[in-house]
């Protein structure tokens, strides 16, 4: 299920333009560019599915949300050869409470300067 307003949920469906880094089709997950990046690497790992942060997918559906910070990990390992500043290691970090810039669940992923 996805938000027609949402731009996550538009990017995924291929409607508005963004720089998809990894999509994981069985796991409905993806990768993409954060378009305000805080470092070398600023990446969000977001569901398919519309949830409006990643507090209420936790609060909604633990086991989806343990599989998103899962994804968020392992694919960020995966993408390491190719993008050689996560060799210094790489934050996962979340937005709790009412900061939320676009109103759908995702881990923050940034490369360690």
């Amino acid at each position: 299920m996805s938000d027609p307003d949402c731009l996550f949920c538009a990017i995924l469906q291929g409607e508005e333009p963004a720089k998809v880094v990894y999509k994981d089709e069985a796991a409905r997950m993806a990768i993409i560019e954060s378009l305000y990046p805080e470092g070398a690497i600023h990446w969000l790992a977001i569901p398919y599915e519309h949830v409006a942060s990643v507090e209420a997918l936790a609060q909604q559906n633990a086991l989806r949300f343990q599989e998103l910070m899962s994804f968020a990990l392992a694919a960020t390992r995966q993408q390491a050869d190719a993008f050689p500043e996560l060799h210094k290691g790489f934050t996962l970090k979340m937005h709790i409470g009412p900061f939320e810039t676009i109103p759908h669940a995702k881990v923050h992923i940034l490369s360690v300067e």
